[in-house]
């Protein structure tokens, strides 16, 4: 029954009703008139009206016309696992739960919307992403799954992940998955611009270097680059870095030495101040007696 502001203004809306049918055809599995042979093998039938509709990607591919002797055979298309594909076919189709997929799911998700052009999707999955980390309901072994794929796969939702991880590194760090990390997620790690600790930083890493005796020598290298000894307390370059052998002994004498001497001029500057104060003290009594005497 069309309601009785529009029937007056002489408008016949029908979009509930065509957002139902649509919901219907795909929930029953009518009219598919198109096949596609995922990635795992397994194949997807749908309706390719729909697809050249909110698909980007296969307006582009169907604008052409596919030849007749294939619209009736399974057209390959590896970009991606079934699972993942029927997730495009929700969004096609009108609706999308992100709530049902965990975050290698989402990731999958997120590469499949960026191959077939679906930037509103993509932004959807980064958003959710965002909200999980957030809410705290990400755990922290997953947060190193998604930071490799995503730097990976050149995402720049990386940051999200980085970001994370660096506020909660002493944790993250002493789980068994950050030895896993790949290298590349490990140089991101270092160069993003941090909040956790330099010691909480370097510590991180002399752990991850542990099983890595394959790591070329100049990347090895290159990480270590990125930490200035000055910017450790005395006790951390005595305890902690000097004991990994990780920079040669003379720089970390040199650092603690300069730290040494530091602290004794301090400590001499503080010693003067307190004799000078004295000193005062006893001419202002001088200077009282005198005056009363």
């Amino acid at each position: 029954m069309a309601a009785k502001d529009e029937m007056k203004k002489g408008v016949f809306n029908q979009k509930e009703n065509l957002l139902r049918d649509i919901s219907r055809v795909y929930g029953e599995g009518l009219y598919s008139d198109i096949t596609f042979l995922m990635a795992d093998d397994v194949s997807l039938s749908t309706n390719r009206f729909m697809l050249a509709c909110r698909v980007p990607y296969f307006a582009t591919m169907l604008h052409g016309g596919l030849p007749v002797d294939q619209t009736n055979n399974s057209i390959p298309l590896n970009c991606c696992d079934s699972k993942t594909f029927q997730q495009i076919l929700n969004y096609v189709w009108g609706e999308i739960s992100f709530s049902d997929l965990n975050i290698q799911s989402l990731l999958d998700l997120l590469e499949a919307s960026r191959f077939f052009c679906l930037d509103s999707l993509v932004d959807g999955v980064v958003e959710y992403l965002q909200y999980l980390l957030d809410s705290q309901q990400v755990e922290f072994k997953d947060c190193l799954t998604a930071l490799d794929f995503l730097i990976l796969h050149k995402f720049t939702a990386s940051d999200l992940f980085l970001k994370f991880i660096d506020q909660n590194l002493s944790s993250i760090s002493s789980l068994p998955e950050f030895d896993n990390v790949s290298e590349y997620s490990m140089q991101a790690l270092l160069k993003y611009e941090k909040t956790s600790t330099e010691i909480v930083l370097f510590t991180a890493l002399s752990k991850w270097l542990e099983n890595k005796a394959s790591l070329p020598a100049n990347a090895r290298m290159e990480m270590l680059s990125y930490f200035d000894l000055e910017r450790f307390s005395k006790n951390d370059l005595v305890k902690i870095v000097r004991k990994t052998n990780f920079f040669q002994i003379d720089a970390q004498n040199k650092q603690i030495e300069a730290m040494q001497g530091h602290i004794e001029a301090q400590q001499t500057q503080i010693k003067e101040s307190k004799e000078e104060l004295k000193a005062q003290k006893k001419q202002i009594k001088l200077s009282l007696q005198g005056y009363w005497g």
